[in-house]
């Protein structure tokens, strides 16, 4: 806003006329010439307010918000009673993002002004940014009550209403929006936010279009309407979509990343590659394509070079950890999956070693009073679906075990994780952690927690059972989040610095003492479940000596109850299918699982004999056998299992029932594809006790299932007539390429070697034992 202040002194009428050439010039949309003469008369005239604030609004314009509050707060140092200085100085500090100031200038602006609009509905902006939303709305409705037709108020409204998930409220605020300015494409654009989220995909593209219509440089209406075509299998059309988005933005990491994913599903597998490797040269951390690259890396692998493709593109562009995670991922089961680990293991160590957190209020004697961490750190991990719920539970109130319920931790290590925690400094790290893991202080919180394959899952401690536990399921897990906070800031006073593993260490320890168990533990339960590469390995890098459980099940059995528990096969949701069947056949000789001290722990034992493997287990690991282990309970309290479960039933609620592990094959895979499968999985069959040696029948096996792969399997056929996909299509899918990799792969090892050199390791049980 530009607005003339009183001016005095014997130049008065001058400059008042100058002061109203540069507000013209200003109003004619001539930055340039109005910055030139303001920035004249102002050295002739360094004591004139107008001079200040006209600079200030300027420079406002023009993006240089330092020189726009330098002015700004001249003016107000001039004319301290001026409305006009505060509201404008108020406006470029929301503009630099100093937003409790903003505040604070804006409430003496509408204090001097009380019919102040303009100055009402920033100071409510203020707010809404700080999340003080209940004064926003304070702000707004005075807004309101003085220009009933202030369309910015009710967008902002509609924006809160949306956030509070008010959904018919925020489409009622939009809509008032659009009945006094109807050509505002961003009330459009997230009206087709909201109908999205109602599931209406029809509307949500209605108004897509209608943004874009008013707005044609609308990139992210593109993208998301991108996304919509995507999700219902229109490929050709998402990738027109992001490529105009991209067009309009050339750095629009998002609608890159998008596009490599469509062109992949659609089988432009070398044109997806090169759009994930935009996506990483424009941002290097940018997680979901680092992840998704290896599939159509992977893809090519039988007929390309892939590493050689990977250290020529992404060399030059400061992405070596992420290179050499792919290039690991690429080798694994192969014959350079050792010494591919060990090199990522080494590119994480020299990025992480660059995340240790320093403590700026340390003090030397303080040091003696550590509290004793646990350093031994088992992890539990899962083969499919094979019962690490059922485990986790068993182990938890072990008065030797230190473990947080659920899932909820299982990506910690991933980099992006720490960051997070990290960001705000020393000072912020707990509140971080606490904001990362609000389900771990309620279970019944909605906030979304990061899972494998970079996915976030609401209500997470619903779906894993927290919030129905207690003899009359009808407790919820909480933690005390005050007393975690004073426990936790207590531990960390004593440390001039932090990594992530001694962090993740101290956060065990401050739950303990939440929960009022003082006890020192001997080992660390860590239910790390299926974690994501990254930050699997960036935990072993942190935890050299770390020890995996990992619970296997008959695969045939495990994949099939697998694909039904995630509604992959249900949904035709053909990627996720091929992503499951292949992640398990290549885990089954994952080299970390044979590099540390790890075993494989069949969730048949368990379930059939329960004290012997309990025993067994307890040997492995070093603990004392205690009654708590054949009890489900979750932070002490009874567990009735996640209810998620393919095979719940009556039987299942009881520890050790053996309905999950009788469940009838064929459900998902018919004979020849698990003829397929199964000739796979052989030699972990025979090492595990899921089929007898016969390394001959085998032979055979082999050799007659290398042209089946070659073909459509069974489950493929369903899915591409559920989905009316041409199988000629269907074939050329990147999916489709993808899986025909992974299994020959496979099947080239097996005809080398007759078996999978690195496998892991089954638990020794004396099943001789009484008892």
């Amino acid at each position: 806003m530009l607005q003339s202040h009183e001016i005095t002194g014997p130049s008065k009428s001058i400059l008042e006329d100058n002061i109203n050439q540069v507000i013209n010039l200003y109003g004619e949309g001539k930055i340039e010439e109005t910055l030139l003469k303001a920035c004249k008369l102002i050295k002739k005239h360094p004591e004139a307010p107008s001079l200040h604030n006209i600079l200030g609004v300027v420079y406002s314009a023009k993006g240089e918000i330092k020189h726009s509050v330098y002015h700004l707060r001249e003016a107000l140092k001039l004319q301290p009673e001026s409305a006009v200085a505060h509201y404008n100085l108020g406006s470029s500090l929301i503009v630099s993002g100093e937003y409790g100031e903003a505040q604070k200038i804006l409430e003496c602006a509408v204090e001097i002004a009380p019919n102040y609009v303009d100055a009402y509905f920033n100071l409510g902006s203020s707010l809404q940014s700080q999340g003080k939303i209940e004064k926003a709305l304070g702000a707004y409705e005075k807004t309101i009550t003085l220009s009933p037709e202030h369309h910015e108020t009710y967008f902002n409204l509609g924006v809160i209403l949306h956030d509070k998930g008010d959904l018919d409220e925020a489409v009622r605020n939009y809509n008032q929006v659009l009945s006094i300015k109807p050509n505002h494409a961003k009330s459009y654009y997230n009206l087709a936010t909201i109908f999205l989220e109602k599931k209406d995909k029809n509307s949500a593209i209605k108004h897509y279009k209608q943004a874009i219509k008013i707005e044609p440089n609308f990139a992210e209406a593109y993208y998301n309407w991108g996304v919509i075509l995507q999700n219902n299998n229109e490929l050709l059309a998402a990738i027109a979509n992001y490529n105009q988005a991209i067009a309009i933005k050339p750095y629009y990491v998002e609608a890159h990343n998008n596009l490599a994913i469509s062109l992949y599903y659609k089988g432009e597998i070398d044109a997806s590659i090169e759009s994930y490797i935009k996506v990483l040269k424009i941002n290097p951390d940018y997680t979901g394509a680092s992840y998704n690259l290896v599939f159509p890396l992977q893809a090519i692998k039988i007929k390309s070079p892939s590493s050689l493709l990977i250290n020529q593109s992404l060399d030059a562009h400061n992405v070596s950890a992420t290179k050499s995670i792919l290039i690991y991922k690429l080798n694994q089961g192969g014959e350079r999956s050792i010494s591919s680990l060990n090199e990522a293991l080494i590119e994480l160590s020299h990025v992480e070693k660059k995340k240790i957190v320093e403590n700026p209020k340390f003090e030397k004697n303080y040091e003696t009073k550590k509290a004793n961490l646990t350093e031994k750190v088992v992890s539990l991990v899962c083969f499919g679906r094979s019962g690490t719920g059922l485990v986790h539970s068993l182990f938890d109130g072990h008065p030797e075990i230190s473990t947080l319920p659920s899932i909820y931790f299982s990506e910690h290590f991933d980099p992006s994780t720490w960051n997070k925690i990290i960001a705000g400094g020393w000072d912020e790290m707990i509140d971080r952690l606490i904001a990362n893991y609000e389900v771990l202080f309620d279970a019944s919180r909605q906030e979304a927690i990061i899972t494998k394959s970079k996915k976030l899952i609401e209500f997470i401690g619903k779906k894993e059972g927290m919030t129905t536990v207690g003899n009359g399921r009808n407790e919820v897990l909480k933690v005390d989040k005050v007393l975690f906070r004073q426990e936790l800031r207590q531990l960390m006073r004593h440390y001039d610095c932090l990594d992530d593993i001694t962090y993740f260490k101290l956060v065990h320890k401050a739950y303990d003492k939440v929960l009022q168990d003082h006890r020192d533990k001997t080992l660390i339960f860590y239910h790390i479940h299926s974690p994501d590469t990254e930050a699997l390995l960036n935990f072993l890098r942190s935890t050299p000596n770390a020890n995996f459980l990992v619970m296997v099940r008959e695969p045939i059995q495990n994949c099939e109850s697998w694909l039904v528990a995630n509604k992959s096969f249900l949904n035709n949701d053909y990627s996720s299918v091929v992503n499951q069947i292949t992640s398990m056949l290549f885990q089954i000789d994952d080299v970390v699982y044979d590099r540390q001290n790890s075993v494989g722990v069949r969730l048949e034992d368990l379930k059939n004999n329960p004290k012997k493997t309990m025993r067994a287990l307890c040997r492995w690991m070093g603990i004392t056998e205690t009654e708590t282990l054949y009890e489900m309970t979750a932070q002490g309290k009874k567990w009735w299992g996640d209810g998620t479960s393919a095979d719940l039933s009556e039987d299942n609620i009881r520890p050790f029932g053996s309905g999950s592990i009788s469940r009838k094959l064929g459900s998902i895979l018919s004979d020849n594809d698990q003829l397929i499968i199964r000739t796979l999985y052989y030699p972990f069959s025979v090492r595990f006790g899921y089929a007898e040696e016969n390394l001959e029948k085998f032979k055979i096996d082999l050799k007659a299932i290398r042209p089946m792969i070659d073909q459509m399997f069974d489950f493929e056929k369903t899915i591409a007539k559920r989905t009316n996909t041409a199988s000629t299509d269907f074939i050329k899918s990147g999916p489709y390429v993808y899986l025909r990799s992974c299994l020959i792969q496979r099947w080239n090892v097996l005809n080398k070697f007759h078996t999978y050199p690195n496998m892991m390791e089954p638990l020794k049980i004396n099943m001789e034992e009484t008892g």
